[in-house]
């Protein structure tokens, strides 16, 4: 799970990342976090689509919180977003953005406020390991797996589809990425160095899923009512799901 704290107050960045860690080495989940000193660094060098929590300030030089967190939320509506500031007075334009996860004062914030807050985000996100965690080099890479449209291999390559239709190719053995995902709903192995989320296929037949980008993805053959009936199965257990 990678979290993001955007503040232009370095003892701010400073102090809040160490109550994170505090909180990560008493639970169970892995974590990374990266610091950015303003909107335009983090716009400009990040990957909206890796974050699951994100702390922002509301009132840091250039583009503003709200902005940051309208710009986040358009390409990863799963992320929570924090705010992290130093007044109220711009709490209800925080919370039309439909993006405001949770709101706190600077001014009043303890190591336990943190701690609640990192307890609500992660009920919110329903899992602890919902996360596909590997490095590249020496970069160190967290996607969320609601977020994964699609993947396949390329060559010596991953390529990853996200919920925006957005792609990131990544030079990483597929085999490795495939064990972590294996036997985990939603995602379904359609055909050889193809992986695919159920949440995210539009139409389904005996040749192909037809995914939210429009991509035709095949299936195998000998296979195919077997994947079509998984694919089936899925879908009934949502529906009940949400009668229930």
């Amino acid at each position: 799970m990678k979290i993001a704290i955007i503040d232009d107050d370095q003892n701010d960045r400073e102090y809040l990342t160490t109550y994170i860690k505090n909180y990560g080495q008493n639970h169970p989940f892995p974590f990374s976090i990266d610091t950015f000193s303003s909107g335009e660094l983090f716009l400009k060098n990040s990957i909206y689509t890796e974050y699951s929590i994100i702390f922002v300030d509301i009132y840091i030089e250039g583009i503003d919180g709200v902005e940051i967190a309208h710009t986040i939320h358009s390409s990863n509506k799963d992320c929570l977003i924090i705010f992290f500031t130093s007044s109220q007075d711009d709490m209800w334009r925080a919370i039309k953005t439909h993006a405001c996860f949770d709101y706190l004062l600077k001014t009043s914030v303890t190591e336990q406020n943190i701690n609640d807050v990192l307890d609500s985000a992660l009920k919110r996100l329903h899992k602890y390991d919902g996360t596909l965690d590997f490095i590249v080099g020496k970069k160190n890479f967290s996607l969320n797996f609601s977020q994964l449209q699609y993947l396949f291999s390329k060559d010596k390559y991953t390529v990853f589809t996200f919920s925006d239709n957005k792609q990131l190719q990544c030079r990483i053995t597929f085999s490795s990425i495939a064990e972590q995902l294996h036997e985990k709903e939603p995602f379904l192995f359609c055909n050889r160095g193809i992986i695919l989320n159920m949440n995210y296929v539009c139409q389904a037949n005996n040749e192909v899923f037809i995914m939210q980008d429009g991509k035709h993805l095949p299936l195998r053959r000998k296979d195919c009512n077997e994947l079509l009936k998984k694919y089936q199965d899925y879908q009934f257990k949502k529906l009940n799901e949400e009668v229930i």
